[in-house]
């Protein structure tokens, strides 16, 4: 059933992943650019804010949009209007304006990624939504570790690299539009409102967040924490591949788990031992002498690369399992659901960032740390919790496997859970 499920999937996974390399070589080559015509750290932070500001008003109007045009047209749209920004950076190295294209071309990325999710989740049966989904991830981790080796291998030629990046986007569209595979139908639907989703499966909502604001937090401090020990830049880019490494590692696993169990104990578990293992960097400094001798650097420089490896492999899939549980619940709209937990997750990367800047001034170097500890701690209570009242309320899990299957399709339609006509008299 997987494999079924992923070759009639091949199209959208393939095109959304051709998207994360573009996006994500962008997210790097931007900065560098920046750096490179004289701009400040300050310019580079105000063109990264407004594509996060950017992709929250794409989440927040994308529900809208897909259901009217369809998932292909948003998709097509989207990347086309995307693939069209990146060449216009060509035009200026006005900080203003590279500010602005940044915003739209945000709202353009969260319009293709909800479209993407919305396909997925929507196609794919709860029984092997864990995997189908882990499957999507472990692409989109492989062509973010792609896009870095593009980047360092077109740092002397950006603009020809920006002609590369919109040709990959063009070819996402092209990609998608010929496809074979029937896209979820679009209906109008009554407009689903943040609490309705919380009420259904705040567990899904709060580890959205947790994990936007966990994985965007790690990528920022993990850098800055070995510059200031004095590592090198390559040996830091290989700490930072070790996160993603770590996530193409766990996310199959975790995904075959999530299709076999309550994914809220695999949540729990996660984000435990998230907390755990932030627990121990800040109780012991693992940076302490680092220049005493190249044995001692050598061996702790594999120790801590074991270690962001597993921490990337706990932190990455959160996301993707809150969706397949915030989907058992076979919401009304699922392209409201997929663009809430985006939005929510981009809301979350926002945050973690934003609250380490604010509240390093008051609790020191030791700030991330707190950060990350008081996330994933949280997320850990609370899902403790509500396994807690579940059990206290005998409120089970809706069996996989019903009693009376009246359709072998994802949702039955009118007529074939009618009931027949021998049994009408």
């Amino acid at each position: 059933m997987v494999k079924a499920s992923l070759v009639s999937l091949f199209a959208i996974i393939l095109a959304s992943a051709l998207a994360q390399l573009a996006s994500s070589a962008l997210l790097t080559s931007l900065p560098l650019q920046i750096a490179s015509i004289g701009g400040s750290a300050s310019q580079a932070g105000l063109v990264a804010g407004a594509y996060s500001l950017g992709f929250m008003a794409g989440c927040m109007r994308g529900v809208r949009m897909i259901n009217r045009i369809g998932h292909i047209r948003a998709f097509a749209g989207a990347a086309g209007l995307t693939a069209l920004l990146v060449l216009l950076f060509k035009n200026s190295e006005s900080i203003i304006f590279w500010t602005v294209l940044r915003f739209f071309m945000g709202a353009a990325f969260a319009m293709l990624f909800a479209t993407a999710d919305a396909w997925l989740n929507e196609t794919v049966k709860d029984e092997v939504r864990g995997r189908v989904l882990s499957v999507n991830s472990i692409v989109i981790g492989a062509m973010a570790i792609l896009s870095q080796i593009f980047v360092a291998h077109y740092t002397e030629v950006p603009l020809q690299m920006l002609e590369l990046l919109s040709a990959i986007l063009l070819a996402a569209v092209v990609l998608l539009c010929m496809t074979r595979s029937v896209p979820p139908r679009t209906y109008k639907s009554k407009r689903v409102k943040f609490r309705e989703i919380w009420a259904q499966s705040p567990v899904a909502v709060l580890g959205a967040f947790a994990s936007g604001a966990i994985v965007t937090s790690l990528l920022t401090i993990v850098p800055f924490s070995l510059s200031k020990a004095g590592v090198g830049g390559s040996t830091t880019a290989l700490m930072i591949a070790m996160l993603y490494i770590g996530r193409l590692m766990f996310q199959w696993p975790f995904g075959s788990l999530a299709d076999r169990m309550d994914r809220r104990w695999l949540i729990l578990g996660s984000s435990t031992l998230i907390a755990a293992i932030m627990v121990t960097f800040l109780l012991a400094d693992p940076f302490t002498g680092w220049n005493s001798g190249f044995l001692r650097n050598y061996h702790l420089l594999t120790m801590l690369g074991l270690v962001l490896a597993v921490l990337g492999g706990l932190a990455f899939p959160l996301q993707s399992i809150c969706v397949a549980h915030a989907f058992e619940r076979k919401p009304e709209s699922s392209v409201a659901l997929s663009t809430y937990l985006l939005f929510i997750w981009a809301a979350g990367s926002v945050a973690g960032p934003t609250l380490i800047s604010i509240l390093a001034p008051i609790l020191g170097s030791k700030t991330p740390d707190f950060i990350l500890i008081s996330l994933s701690g949280s997320l850990a209570l609370f899902t403790a919790y509500r396994l807690y009242v579940a059990k206290l309320f005998m409120f089970r899990r809706p069996s996989r496997k019903p009693l009376l299957i009246v359709s072998n399709m994802p949702y039955a339609n009118y007529h074939q859970a009618q009931p027949s006509d021998k049994y009408k008299q």
